[in-house]
């Protein structure tokens, strides 16, 4: 049977969010994911030895059956939660299958804690409609709910229901969390907002 990883793997430009996939040589599946838009490469936070194809998938399922309001889309394999919640995942599986030998953290522990802190919470500023050109007065929506409209307000904040607010209130409102990142719920003229933050307000991020 083929030897494969499961892999965590972080962006700078992915506040509070992980990529959890698979891949038999890691390395090659980080290189072409940072092939993408994204002006930062992607960082190898931790791998988990499997003998199996696409153990991601079960993994997926479980985080899916725990919370299913982490995963940012279907059948995407990116979740809300910090690199550190991803890895106690892994580790949890270890340690009841007694596998903690095929679990490796990729950040060097010699790391100093500037470094470490960068690497597991990157910042960011926070969306701003006019410098990601999308107007006053224009309409975002939801992608899981096309009856969720949104008018933006002024450079950061929405109205909704009569209300301004933002659209991390208004996902977190909906999904029944207390920390999500809204740009990747909301759609510009059927573009997620995420991709048009990251090619004009964050593409030197």
């Amino acid at each position: 049977m083929s030897k494969g990883f499961i892999y965590i793997m972080t962006n700078p430009c992915l506040k509070n969010m992980v990529k959890i996939g698979y891949a038999t040589d890691v390395e090659s599946r980080r290189k072409q994911l940072s092939t993408t838009a994204l002006p930062y490469e992607y960082e190898v936070y931790a791998t988990y030895e499997t003998s199996g194809n696409l153990e991601d998938k079960k993994l997926h399922k479980l985080i899916d059956n725990l919370n299913p309001n982490l995963r940012v889309s279907k059948n995407r394999e990116f979740f809300m939660m910090s690199p550190d919640e991803a890895y106690e995942l892994l580790e949890t599986i270890a340690l009841i299958s007694g596998t903690q030998e095929k679990l490796s953290l990729a950040v060097d522990d010699s790391a100093d804690d500037a470094t470490l802190q960068s690497i597991r919470h990157p910042r960011r500023s926070p969306i701003n409609f006019e410098k990601c050109h999308i107007p006053v007065g224009a309409e975002l929506v939801y992608i899981e709910d096309s009856s969720v409209v949104v008018t933006v307000e002024s450079e950061r904040k929405v109205i909704y229901k009569d209300e301004i607010t933002s659209l991390s209130a208004i996902v977190g409102q909906i999904k029944g969390v207390k920390s999500i990142q809204g740009s990747l719920y909301f759609t510009y003229n059927g573009r997620l907002l995420i991709d048009i933050a990251n090619e004009t307000q964050w593409k030197d991020c």
